[in-house]
């Protein structure tokens, strides 16, 4: 095997590894599991019948749905979308808009293609507080690059895989067949397949190196450094469901940037990061 396809195959398993989350052994018993998905989905649709007679009650019981999926996910070792939709739902009937929206990303990223999913998502962020326009450069490129940034990256891992490998059988005829099509299919789908690759190894490095969060808090002053000493950055405080990129991590506080490009240093404390689970989370409710 040549150096250039062991490279690749070593660069992909890197990536399906970083971002293809799997669900890890479970710990705990699959009865256990089952009599707390059972327990978590009648509080949940209790919860939903008190809502309009008795709110504390109603909020009683989605805390009780909540602790039940969150230990599944934290002591089960269990992490599908399913379970992360489910508890972004009930987040969101419990007010929080940052867990609700944290959540829904996680789902996403085991069912990007849900238009249930999305249209959650949808709707929890046009709840937002604060709103935050792209910057032109930012628009540009995912104009120029539509399938990096509409494309789900299983989506795009599929196409490169068949890509691919017509590329090779491609090649491969064409040794035997030195026919002007076979040779013009065998650019398309080297262009195609390289650029689907590219694509893929930005985004594995993006999520190892700048991933995504959330402000959870209900309130986070973003700040000029990393420590209650430094100015705030804004004028007003950042609230929940902001959305952000992480640019720079050290501990208590991270260096992060906004959808319009401005950066700034918020407390990990009020922040939850999309590629941790649940018991990662630093905020509490």
């Amino acid at each position: 095997m040549s150096h250039p396809i062991r490279l690749m195959i070593a660069l992909f398993v890197a990536f399906v590894t970083c971002c293809g989350p799997q669900a890890t052994a479970a710990a705990m018993e699959r009865d256990t599991q089952l009599r707390l998905l059972n327990e978590a989905t009648e509080a949940f649709r209790n919860g939903n019948e008190l809502l309009s007679t008795d709110k504390e009650g109603a909020q009683d019981n989605y805390e009780k749905a909540t602790l039940r999926l969150e230990r599944i996910i934290r002591e089960g070792g269990v992490e599908n979308g399913k379970l992360y939709y489910n508890l972004g739902n009930i987040w969101f009937q419990r007010g929080d808009l940052g867990r609700a929206l944290v959540n829904y990303l996680r789902a996403q990223q085991y069912m990007p293609n849900n238009v249930q999913l999305q249209q959650n998502l949808s709707f929890v962020r046009q709840q937002r507080a604060d709103s935050f326009q792209e910057s032109e450069k930012r628009k540009v490129l995912k104009t120029l690059f539509f399938w990096h940034y509409d494309l789900a990256s299983q989506t795009r891992l599929t196409l490169f895989s068949g890509l691919f490998l017509l590329l090779w059988v491609l090649a491969t005829l064409r040794l035997f067949w030195k026919r002007r099509e076979l040779s013009v299919a065998v650019a398309l789908c080297a262009m195609l397949s390289g650029l689907l690759f590219i694509s893929l190894s930005i985004e594995a490095s993006q999520y190892r190196n700048n991933p995504k969060g959330v402000v959870v808090a209900d309130e986070s002053v973003g700040r000029k450094g990393d420590g209650e000493t430094y100015q705030p950055s804004f004028s007003e405080p950042l609230h929940a469901g902001t959305e952000f990129t992480v640019r720079d991590d050290r501990g208590s506080w991270i260096l992060v940037a906004l959808a319009d490009e401005r950066t700034c240093w918020l407390k990990r404390s009020e922040v939850a990061l999309v590629q941790d689970n649940v018991g990662s989370d630093a905020a509490t409710s």
